[in-house]
């Protein structure tokens, strides 16, 4: 029987994160302790194991934001079909608060810098913390001349 994939409770505040990257694709063989993915939660980049030896069967959000607990892919045997995903997977977000990073959405608010002025360089056209920064640094050279 297939098992799905979640984002898992990193840190007591995390409500979601952003997928950087799997470091497996469909159709490798895993084991429990080998590192499916990384994410990002407004605090750290953490590196995530399977929660199950199997064969990577689908992955459903190959990168940005998903919640906490959402279904992002799935461990089976090979050639098993897996379930449905729980959510249908998301098209890239419209405004650029959601398609900025929690650390981004954070820095920006102590900076003042309005998200919908800035053009993401993360995976996916993700704002990061260092977009904003440099933002922010843009706006302040712009005003002293």
């Amino acid at each position: 029987m297939a098992v799905p994939i979640t984002i898992p409770k990193a840190t007591l505040s995390l409500e979601e994160a952003v997928i950087l990257g799997w470091k497996k694709q469909p159709g490798d063989r895993v084991e429990m302790t080998d590192i499916l993915f990384e994410m990002e939660t407004d605090k750290v980049v953490v590196e995530v194991p399977a929660p199950a030896a199997g064969c990577l069967l689908r992955i459903d959000v190959a990168e940005g934001t998903a919640k906490l607990d959402q279904v992002i892919g799935w461990i089976g045997d090979p050639g098993e079909i897996p379930a449905t995903p729980d959510q249908p997977l998301r098209p890239a977000p419209a405004d650029n608060q959601s398609a900025a990073s929690p650390a981004a959405r954070r820095r920006a608010r102590e900076l003042g810098v309005h998200l919908g002025d800035i053009r993401g360089t993360g995976p996916g056209g993700r704002i990061t913390e260092k977009d904003v920064e440099s933002a922010s640094q843009m706006e302040n050279h712009g005003e002293d001349h």
